[in-house]
């Protein structure tokens, strides 16, 4: 990585690879919690007895959380400085990682799933530490290696599920790996990373995230509903409506509040749009896929599409996901940061191979190879999409507004995922067949469409402008008694 402008002299100026490590791997636990707790899914249903709408909600619940989480924790990141909050965060997911990893409750697991939502502000903490912990250097290198992270935790659930099986020894391997890998970040974050300055007059719209969470709760209960009661239920529509009328009372507030959680001004920018749509149609396809396609391994050979597969073949379908985002990630940073392709580029490239990830689902015969063809398209675009996405919105960003608008384009990401999977959950289960099983056509119906949203997200990114325009970016001014400790670059 060459200096960029204001960088340190004295030859080619590097992050301190040790933060960076740390930022790293809050990202790769940061997935974990996030894509490897969904492709255990199955595993859930077999340790606990429950149904695949219920478990579902072990992923969409925590997502979902994580919606009104996100926003929340990018401002106490503001007013408190991103370091504390960073390890604030880390504590609680040590914290409930252990609670999940003893229990034998369902219910206990789901409530520690849920506060395990905070996780969800991770990616914007280390993010603007990123930001203003390398202060003149380019985004492109260590934002690829914090896309790498992710997509290395996030098919950690594969492999654990390969080499324990089905039932709680998966689950709990899973969470006490993430809880120690939670307290190793604690300590040396404490150690290692800088401190951001602080600015107290962010206010946290209390307001705008109650409504929030109480739209999408109501919608994705609806779902839930409607999957066990049919098209016809009365339950469902109430909620329908109440997520309504929650949306249109959420609109009026956050055009009146000073600091809004959704930003209706920023996101009508068209630079900011396109991201946002690319961030909500691309979550939903990397969510439906690390869902839904453990389903299609270990479900009955009976069905005409299941594998009836043991662990072992649950990690060779899932296991180039892992690979793919890993790769993903560190090619994203190395092509941006050598010139030979854009953030734009690599934003539509990523695009692309996440609509091709359901197509190969919707219409290769039912194989091993094909589906890990599927897992590894997805992982590629994710590791591709992360760190051009991070790089896009800090230029896109007016001053003062990165956190917000990396937290809203978090908050969209979660929200696909979350509407992705009970969406998807609840087609499976009214299309269930005699045995219990969804239909094969009821999964092919799932990915074609999920398919035809990724195309929409193809068009979004494409639509990026190809030169937005340069914002200003003023140096924030510390509080006085405050100070900021940037992370000192080697040469």
């Amino acid at each position: 990585m060459t200096a960029g402008p204001g960088a340190p002299a004295g030859g080619a100026a590097r992050p301190h690879r040790a933060a960076l490590a740390v930022l790293a791997g809050a990202c790769a636990l940061f997935a974990l919690l996030q894509l490897g707790v969904a492709t255990l899914l199955p595993q859930v249903q077999q340790a606990f007895g429950v149904s695949g709408s219920d478990a579902s909600w072990v992923v969409s619940g925590h997502l979902l959380v994580g919606c009104v989480a996100t926003p929340v924790v990018s401002r106490l990141g503001d007013l408190h400085g991103r370091r504390v909050v960073l390890l604030a965060v880390l504590a609680v997911v040590a914290v409930t990682s252990v609670v999940s990893a003893l229990t034998g409750s369902f219910a206990v697991l789901l409530v520690a799933r849920l506060v395990q939502g905070v996780a969800a502000g991770l990616f914007p903490l280390c993010v603007g530490l990123l930001r203003e912990g390398f202060p003149g250097l380019s985004l492109s290198g260590p934002s690829g290696v914090l896309s790498a992270a992710f997509g290395t935790g996030g098919g950690v659930g594969a492999v654990v599920a390969g080499l324990f099986g089905g039932g709680l020894p998966a689950l709990r391997t899973l969470f006490a790996a993430a809880a120690l890998l939670a307290v190793v970040l604690l300590v040396a974050g404490a150690l290692l990373l800088p401190e951001t300055p602080r600015r107290p007059a962010t206010r946290i719209d209390v307001p705008g995230l109650l409504l929030l969470g109480i739209v999408s709760s109501a919608l994705l209960l609806a779902l839930t509903r409607y999957g066990r009661e049919g098209v016809g239920s009365v339950t469902g529509a109430v909620l329908l409506v109440i997520a309504a009328a929650g949306g249109a009372l959420l609109l009026r507030v956050e055009r009146r509040s000073p600091e809004p959680v959704l930003d209706m001004r920023l996101m009508s920018r068209r630079p900011l749009l396109c991201l946002n749509v690319v961030s909500l149609l691309t979550g939903l396809v990397m969510f439906e896929i690390g869902v839904f396609a453990p389903a299609l391994v270990t479900a009955p050979r009976e069905t005409g599409y299941g594998l009836g597969g043991s662990g072992a073949v649950l990690t060779l379908v899932m296991l180039p996901m892992q690979i793919g985002a890993l790769s993903g990630g560190l090619l994203s940073g190395r092509l941006r940061e050598s010139g030979r392709a854009s953030a734009r580029t690599v934003l539509a490239a990523s695009a692309v191979l996440f609509a091709s990830g359901p197509v190969v689902f919707s219409f290769l015969p039912a194989s091993a190879p094909g589906l890990a063809l599927g897992t590894a398209l997805n992982g590629l675009a994710t590791g591709l999409l992360g760190g051009a996405m991070a790089e896009l919105l800090v230029q896109s960003s007016p001053s003062g507004s990165t956190a917000v608008t990396v937290g809203l384009n978090g908050v969209l990401r979660n929200l696909g995922g979350a509407f992705g999977v009970q969406v998807g959950s609840m087609m499976l289960m009214v299309a269930g067949d005699a045995g219990g099983h969804p239909s094969a056509l009821a999964y092919r119906a799932v990915f074609i469409g999920t398919a035809v949203l990724a195309v929409v997200g193809v068009g979004a990114a494409f639509l990026f402008p190809r030169s937005p325009a340069p914002l200003p970016r003023p140096d924030v001014p510390v509080p006085p008694g405050h100070s900021s400790r940037p992370i000192r670059p080697t040469t």
